[in-house]
């Protein structure tokens, strides 16, 4: 993220590398669609569907739907549950409920959204970026995989029109994040656009319609919530959001949520709250959370939710191959231990202190230990011992730990610390040529 150009370079199978690095999903749609013929596609056009270079559109949207459909094997579920995994996390961006936003233009109500792949623009940069969207069938689908395995989902909104949060995952990255404070730039009538911010309550709310009306039997496999993943990311030292916008927003949604009848259906809501959005985290949005949720809520179906890694503690409890980490790399296994146990417990038992009584959930941890990953620890002995002591940390203090992320086979440099299944020795290590070495160069920073 620091580099500002990404470090994009395969969507695997249809797209083995690529010329230029790209920095975040919605750039390579956007580039795709450009590039991929003789004609661009005026990403505003609200007869999207009819313009003359629809055969661009087709082949950005093949990309990603071979991708999606190709990236989870059919024994990854298996796999995940035989080692023991109960509840998967599943990252969605508002693309899964793009036809929410149809009050701002038929761009977003010209495909079925159950059934049909389509690209569309992001409504504030609408001429820098686009989404392909993700038909609901194919989440219908992986709740029925998941719970043949005995898994449970919880579907976690991870990107929002305009970029919600600061960080490569927004899908507008490297443009400014703008939900917060910025309107429409699509809109029915131009003289009265609509406040980002409302647009995405329109898509938290079509997620919690849209599970409401699963059958009783595919609702039980889903676990819970997240309305909005790291809301503000970095806003602590960018200042791009107010931050009691952010807890009214959250709020808002939350009492969608409450209003809705999930709470009824054992559905939980796993609020994530962020500690880089605010200026004084166990100052306002701590208190924020115990005074919205009443203590029944909290105990039955209100998760307080964050995420905690080492990898950027500064040279407090990182690992690092080079000097000014927590630890050496190279340091004898049981002053690794130690230092790794010490960081673990008091992450934890701070996380209980906080909430109380409340449940707490770190959806997301990892091995990684530093974010440069060239000069992070890459030992698998170390690395499997270190996921233990923060599982075994979180659980004596019950906090639900999730592990991000499951697989990164085309990552090479990451993939010691950031994949489950490689530390557990299940990775297919063919799987990662399948991106065409020549897309690396020297000019890619990690």
């Amino acid at each position: 993220m620091s580099q500002g150009v990404g470090q994009g370079q395969c969507l695997p199978p249809l797209l083995p590398h690529s010329d230029e690095p790209w920095p975040s999903e919605g750039v390579l749609a956007y580039r795709l669609n450009a590039t991929k013929g003789k004609e661009r596609c005026d990403m505003s056009d609200v007869l999207y569907k009819t313009y003359k270079g629809q055969e661009y559109k087709d082949q950005t949207l093949k990309i990603f739907e071979a991708h999606r459909r190709e990236f989870l094997a059919d024994d990854d579920l298996q796999k995940i549950a035989e080692s023991g995994i109960s509840v998967i996390r599943l990252p969605l961006t508002w693309a899964a409920f793009a036809d929410a936003l149809a009050p701002l233009s038929p761009v977003y109500a010209s495909f079925d959204p159950d059934e049909e792949t389509a690209l569309v623009p992001d409504p504030f940069y609408v001429d820098k970026i686009a989404l392909a969207t993700i038909p609901r069938k194919i989440l219908v689908d992986f709740l029925h995989k998941a719970s043949k395995h005995g898994l449970t989902v919880i579907f976690d909104l991870h990107a929002f029109p305009g970029g919600a949060q600061d960080g490569t995952y927004n899908t507008v990255w490297p443009n400014r994040p703008v939900f917060w404070s910025e309107k429409t730039q699509i809109s029915k009538d131009p003289a009265d656009p609509v406040p980002l911010s409302t647009v995405g309550r329109w898509v938290v709310q079509a997620l919690i319609k849209w599970v409401e009306a699963l059958d009783p039997e595919t609702q039980k496999a889903v676990h819970g919530l997240t309305l909005m993943n790291e809301p503000a990311h970095t806003n602590a030292w960018r200042h791009f959001a107010e931050e009691q916008n952010v807890l009214t927003w959250l709020s808002e949604t939350s009492g969608d949520f409450r209003t809705s009848s999930l709470p009824a259906a054992n559905v939980k809501l796993y609020v994530n709250l962020i500690e880089t959005a605010f200026s004084a985290f166990e100052h306002s949005a701590v208190p924020w959370f115990l005074q919205t949720f009443t203590k029944e809520e909290q105990k039955t179906w209100a998760v307080a939710d964050v995420h905690w890694y080492v990898a950027w503690s500064s040279g407090d409890c990182d690992g690092r191959s080079v000097e000014g980490g927590g630890f050496h790399c190279a340091a004898p296994m049981p002053q690794v231990k130690e230092k790794l146990h010490l960081c673990a417990s008091s992450a934890s038992q701070r996380l209980r202190h906080l909430f109380g009584d409340a449940q707490v959930s770190v959806t997301e941890f990892s091995a990684g230990t530093f974010h440069k990953a060239r000069y992070a620890c890459h030992d698998s002995q170390l690395l499997r011992a270190f996921i233990e002591e923060q599982v075994t940390s979180f659980r004596s203090d019950r906090i639900q730990p999730f592990f991000w992320t499951w697989k990164m086979p085309f990552g090479p440099n990451f993939e010691a610390g950031w994949s489950l299944k490689y530390l557990l020795g299940l990775e297919d290590s063919k799987l990662g040529q399948q991106c065409d070495p020549k897309s690396s160069n020297e000019n890619v920073h990690f």
